[in-house]
C-alpha cells in the first residue's frame, strides 16, 4: 500500500449539498459580499427563553457527565408522553431513545435494520443525506422518480411495482416532506402502509417537520396508522419547530428489540446524546409554548405565502405551494430550456451573478427545480425575489 486511502464505501457517500452550498454562501459572504443564502433549513428565530435557560441551568448544576446511551430515563419517557400528546403514539419509555439530532437517529435506525445489500426505497424528492446514510449502512439506496404531476405524494401501485423489481427490504419516508412540503392526506398514507405491510418492509419515517402546518393540513404517522405500528420507526423532535438545530437531539421510536439495537450501537459510536441538550430537550416536552409556536407559523405562513404569489409571476418558474415545513421548491424547467442550463448551472449563476444560494433540486433528485428556505427572515426573502426576478429577465 503507497499510504493510507478511504475505502470504497466512503468514497460513494458525497458531501451534503445543503451544507457545501450554504458554506460557500458564508465564505462569499465572509468577503463582503451581500449573499443572500437560502440554502440551510434553519429557523431564523432563537431557542425560546426557556428551552435556552434550561440548558443553562444544567451547566450551573453541574450536569455535564455522561448519561446512560439511549438518554436520561426521564426524557426517553417525556419523550414518550410528547409523542403520545401529539400524535396519537403509544411507546413505552424503552421504546424511545435519544440521538444527537434527526440524522443521527436516522443513522442509528438504519444500522439496526439493514443487512448487508438490502434495497431500500427513497421516495424523490428525498432530504439528500437519506441515500448516503442507507450507503453507510450497506444498504443498497434505490431511489423513485419523483411525481410533482402528483403533488409529490407517490401512488401505492407504483410503490409495489418499485419493491418486486428491486425485491426491497425497507422504506424510507418523509412527510411533511423535504423539499416539497408535501403532506399525504391519511388515505394516502395508509394505502403506502398497506403495501409496505404486503410486501413485509420496514419504514423509517422521518417526522421531524410534523408540526410545520398550514391550510389546515393535518399530519399522521404511519405508526399511527393500522398495520403500521409494528413496521415503523419514527424519528421526530423539536429541531426545526424549537430551533434546537445545534443542540443536536431528536427522538427515534420503534419496537422494543429495534431500539435495543439502536441503543447498543449508539453505546459504540457516540455514548450519549450532550447531556446539556438533554435537560433544553426535556424542558421542550414538558413546556408545551404554544403562543410562541404560533407566533412562528403566523411567521412562516406569511414568507410562505409571499414567495407563492411573488414566485408564479416570475416568467418560467412556477410555485405549488407547500403544505407543510419551510421551503419553497421552485420548477424551473421552464427557464432551464429557455437558457440552455440544468438546475446546477441555474444555481451556479444565481450564486455567482445575483449572489443568492439556493440548492439544486438534483441533490433531492428532482432535476429542473429549486430548493429556497424561508426558515430565513422577510427582508433576505424580499432580496432573493428580487433576485430571482432579476436572473429570470435578463438576456
Amino acid at each position: 500500500m503507497a499510504g493510507l486511502v478511504p475505502n470504497a464505501r466512503s468514497r460513494r457517500v458525497a458531501e451534503s449539498a445543503t451544507l457545501a452550498i450554504s458554506a460557500r454562501a458564508a465564505a462569499m459572504a465572509a468577503k463582503g459580499l451581500d449573499v443572500v443564502s437560502l440554502g440551510a433549513g434553519e429557523p431564523d428565530f432563537p431557542t425560546p427563553g426557556p428551552i435556552a435557560e434550561a440548558g443553562i441551568r444544567a451547566i450551573q448544576q453541574g450536569k455535564t457527565r455522561y448519561t446512560p446511551a439511549p438518554g436520561v430515563p426521564e426524557l426517553r419517557a417525556a419523550g414518550a408522553a410528547w409523542l403520545s400528546s401529539t400524535f396519537g403514539l403509544s411507546y413505552t419509555k424503552d421504546e424511545v431513545m435519544v440521538c444527537a439530532g434527526a440524522k443521527a437517529a436516522l443513522h442509528m435506525a438504519l444500522d439496526a435494520v439493514v443487512e448487508p445489500g438490502d434495497a431500500v426505497l427513497i421516495l424523490a424528492p428525498y432530504w439528500v443525506s437519506y441515500p448516503a446514510l442507507v450507503t453507510l449502512a450497506d444498504g443498497n439506496p434505490v431511489v423513485l422518480p419523483a411525481v410533482p404531476e402528483q403533488g409529490f405524494v407517490h401512488d401505492a401501485a407504483t410503490l409495489a411495482a418499485a419493491i418486486r423489481q428491486h425485491r426491497a427490504r425497507g422504506l424510507i419516508l418523509n412527510f411533511p416532506n423535504n423539499p416539497s412540503g408535501a403532506v399525504p392526506s391519511r388515505a394516502q398514507l395508509q394505502a403506502l402502509v398497506d403495501t409496505a405491510a404486503e410486501h413485509d418492509l420496514w419504514i423509517l419515517s422521518d417526522e421531524i417537520y410534523s408540526t410545520l402546518l398550514y391550510d389546515g393540513a393535518t399530519h399522521f404517522s404511519p405508526a399511527a396508522l393500522p398495520r403500521g405500528r409494528e413496521r415503523t420507526l419514527v424519528v421526530n423532535g423539536f429541531t426545526k419547530s424549537h430551533t434546537l438545530t445545534g443542540w443536536r437531539t431528536s427522538f427515534l421510536a420503534g419496537p422494543r428489540a429495534v431500539i435495543d439495537a439502536a441503543c447498543r450501537i449508539q453505546s459504540q459510536v457516540l455514548g450519549n446524546p450532550c447531556t446539556i441538550s438533554q435537560e433544553a430537550t426535556l424542558a421542550a416536552c414538558q413546556q408545551p409554548l404554544p403562543d410562541e409556536l404560533a407566533r412562528r407559523m403566523r411567521a412562516f405562513d406569511e414568507r410562505r405565502q409571499y414567495l407563492v404569489a411573488e414566485i408564479n409571476r416570475i416568467p418560467g418558474m412556477r410555485l405549488a405551494t407547500p403544505k407543510g415545513a419551510f421551503y419553497a421548491l421552485v420548477d424551473v424547467r421552464a427557464l432551464a430550456a429557455q437558457r440552455g442550463l440544468d438546475d446546477v448551472g441555474i444555481c451556479e449563476q444565481l450564486l455567482e451573478k445575483h449572489l443568492l444560494a439556493a440548492v439544486p433540486g438534483s441533490a433531492f433528485a428532482i432535476p429542473g427545480f429549486v430548493r429556497l428556505s424561508y426558515a430565513a427572515a422577510m427582508e433576505p426573502l424580499q432580496k432573493a425575489v428580487a433576485r430571482l426576478r432579476a436572473f429570470a429577465e435578463a438576456r
